[in-house]
């Protein structure tokens, strides 16, 4: 469980089985939500059909109240698939026999090109754990290099201490990615034997060195699949409450990823079908309507048009999870996980348009 959270796993579970139907439609009209509230939309009692039109009704109204009609487009950069760690999930792992690429800063120059050709101007840029080659220096070197191209830069990679976290919002980043994976210590030791990542507690605070350097949007996601999923899903809500008292000036942004196949064979224990997804997703909005919340190119094509008109407001378009994938391309490149929308930027646009929202590429400008 997140460490500040004051409940054990065995009484969280006891809780959700508690769970009433007044409790639920009292949550659901809760005019400020509090972690029981989430608990309550979280439980298998409000899993049930008689709540799910009064689920997506509350999200969708929360959802409008702070975001209207529009859904933000980002597309992620992989700039290089080298990594020192053992996840046993990953493709991305140290023992895996594939073919590894660090972008140059000229082949960095040419995916950006490319990205900017579908009227993309949010980028995320993501590297494996790899200190030998992706140091603090050259990390700010590409943001120096892109921050004039991109509205907003955001970060996915190996977690920095907070000096770190300076020099990379200086240099451009202003929004931060970290999965923790799994809340669940004892798992966390298991899924992650060796490398840097192993520690829990370094990882489990990085949002926090993050916010306290400056970051403006703090991504915060478990793996789905690792763990049950409302266990691991009340330690996501405990994490957000705690950072936004801590980091009051920052913006929360949560994701759902799912696990997808990777050519390790990895099997998750604890698969979350899409129906789980939703309510999952639902609660979050309908508790915390001001953060922001992604939704993965790991979901079909269908989840994410439906899923973008009642609680998510990001979402990615033309995204490739491969080091050049955009123009570069190198054939025996890995990727990290399975896409399953993989339609073009054009016909992500399209289908938004279609459900009368509107597409956004920049929702701010950076404070001179």
């Amino acid at each position: 469980m997140f460490p500040k959270l004051k409940f054990t796993e065995a009484q969280i579970n006891e809780y959700y089985a508690r769970v009433t139907p007044d409790m639920v439609r009292a949550s659901l009209t809760a005019s400020r939500g509090s972690f029981f509230d989430l608990l309550n939309l979280l439980s298998p009692e409000a899993a049930k059909e008689e709540y799910r039109a009064a689920l997506r009704e509350t999200a969708t109204k929360a959802r409008r109240r702070y975001y209207g009609k529009t859904v933000s487009i980002f597309a992620p950069l992989y700039i290089s698939n080298t990594c020192v760690n053992s996840c046993r999930y990953c493709d991305f792992n140290i023992h895996h026999h594939a073919e590894r690429k660090i972008l140059t800063l000229e082949e960095i120059d040419l995916e950006c090109a490319a990205i900017r050709r579908h009227g993309i101007d949010s980028l995320l840029i993501v590297a494996g754990e790899d200190p030998k080659h992706m140091t603090v220096d050259f990390l700010c070197e590409v943001g120096r290099r892109l921050k004039n191209q991109f509205s907003c830069l955001a970060l996915e990679v190996a977690p920095q201490d907070e000096d770190a976290y300076r020099k990379l919002f200086e240099a451009g980043f202003e929004s931060l990615i970290c999965f923790q994976e799994t809340y669940d210590q004892e798992l966390y030791k298991y899924l992650h034997p060796a490398g840097p990542k192993s520690v829990y507690d370094y990882r489990v605070w990085t949002q926090l060195r993050a916010g306290k350097a400056g970051f403006r949007t703090l991504g915060i996601a478990f793996l789905l699949g690792l763990a049950p999923w409302r266990t691991e899903a009340a330690s996501l809500g405990a994490h957000a409450f705690y950072l936004m008292k801590e980091c009051y000036e920052s913006k929360i942004q949560f994701a759902f990823p799912r696990i997808t196949p990777v050519s390790g064979g990895f099997t998750p224990e604890h698969p979350v079908d899409e129906t789980d997804l939703e309510q999952m997703m639902l609660a979050f909005r309908i508790i915390f309507p001001e953060s922001g919340m992604t939704v993965s190119t790991r979901e079909s094509p269908a989840f994410r048009d439906m899923i973008v008109q009642s609680a998510a407001d990001n979402m990615s378009a033309g995204s490739r999870v491969t080091p050049g994938g955009y123009a570069v391309l190198a054939d025996r490149d890995v990727a990290q996980f399975t896409l399953n929308d993989s339609r073009d930027p054009a016909d992500i646009y399209a289908a938004i348009r279609a459900n009368h929202q509107e597409v956004v590429f920049k929702n701010w400008d950076r404070r001179i």
